[in-house]
C-alpha cells in the first residue's frame, strides 16, 4: 500500500500512543501485510503472526495491549487465540475480524470475551477508529502547573468494558 494513500485515509496517532503493543493474527498473507502496515503507520508496535497455534503460544510469554485475530473459516480457528488471550489477561481487549460473517461464530466470540466482531475489509480510517476505541493514552491531570499520572500505560475501553456496538459492519 502506498504511504500517500495511508496519509490521505487516516490520521496518525499521537506520540503518547506509540509503543502500544498489538498482536495481529491472520493466516491470509495479504490481510496480515495490509493491517500490519496500517497499524505501524498509525504508530503501534505490531507483532504479525500467520499461525493461530503460534500466536496462542506467544501469549504465554508476551503481553499485548490489544489482540486482533481473524476468525478463520466457519470453524473459527481464531478461537484458540481468543481463549488464550482472555485466559492470560482478561482486561486486554480482543477483536475478531472476519471476511464472512457467521452468526454462530459471532456469538461464540462475544460470549468468550471478544470486545468486537468486525467484518473485513477495513479502511485505514476504520482501523484507526476501531483500535482507538480500545487503546487510549495514559491520562494525566494538572495541579499547580505539574502533571501527576493518574493511570500508567493505557486505559482500555470505557468503564463498563464495552465500547460501541459489539458487531460493526465495515464498508
Amino acid at each position: 500500500m502506498a504511504r500517500g494513500q495511508l496519509e490521505r485515509n487516516s490520521g496518525k496517532t499521537s506520540e503518547s500512543e506509540q509503543g502500544l503493543k498489538l498482536l495481529l493474527v491472520d493466516e491470509d498473507a495479504n490481510d496480515l501485510d495490509y493491517y500490519s502496515e496500517v497499524l505501524r503507520y498509525l504508530g503501534y508496535e505490531v507483532q504479525p503472526v500467520d499461525s493461530y497455534d503460534r500466536a496462542a503460544a506467544m501469549l504465554r510469554h508476551e503481553q499485548f495491549d490489544l489482540v486482533i485475530v481473524d476468525q478463520g473459516s466457519s470453524n473459527f480457528e481464531g478461537r484458540s487465540v481468543l481463549s488464550r488471550a482472555i485466559e492470560v489477561d482478561s482486561q486486554a481487549p480482543v477483536l475478531v475480524l472476519t471476511r464472512t460473517v457467521n452468526p454462530d461464530c459471532c456469538l461464540e466470540a462475544l460470549d468468550a470475551g471478544a470486545r468486537e466482531y468486525v467484518q473485513k475489509p477495513l479502511t485505514a480510517a476504520e482501523v484507526r477508529e476501531l483500535v482507538g476505541d480500545y487503546l487510549k493514552p495514559a491520562v494525566t491531570i494538572s495541579r499547580a502547573g505539574r502533571g501527576y499520572p493518574v493511570a500508567a500505560g493505557v486505559l482500555r475501553g470505557n468503564a463498563d468494558g464495552a465500547s460501541g456496538d459489539a458487531w460493526r459492519k465495515a464498508s
